[in-house]
């Protein structure tokens, strides 16, 4: 693991700046934690956040792009899962860390 500016490739530098500009939307940051340990699709996560289908839509497909959430088909529905270790791990220190 690289601990130095040094020992950090660019495009790591870039990929992680990447992560934490998505996971630093409020709307993301909880689709992440509702989705850390159950799936859920998009029409339950707008009734949870209250925002739009489209807005949802949009965060997830970022998000799924990103590799942050996978899913998977079950019928018509998808269901959403945050599947990413890093973040993971981010969101254990963001909100599991003895303050």
């Amino acid at each position: 693991m690289a601990t130095t500016y040094f020992e950090v490739a660019e495009d790591e530098l870039l990929e992680r700046a990447e992560l934490l500009k998505v996971l630093g939307h409020p709307e993301r940051l909880a689709i992440v934690l509702l989705t850390l340990n159950r799936e859920m699709c998009v029409k339950d996560l707008v009734e949870v956040l209250k925002i739009s289908q489209p807005k949802v839509s949009q965060h997830v497909g970022l998000m799924k792009e990103l590799g942050i959430l996978s899913f998977r088909k079950k019928g018509t529905r998808v269901l959403y899962r945050t599947s990413n270790d890093t973040v993971k791990k981010l969101v254990n220190i963001l909100f599991n860390e003895t303050k």
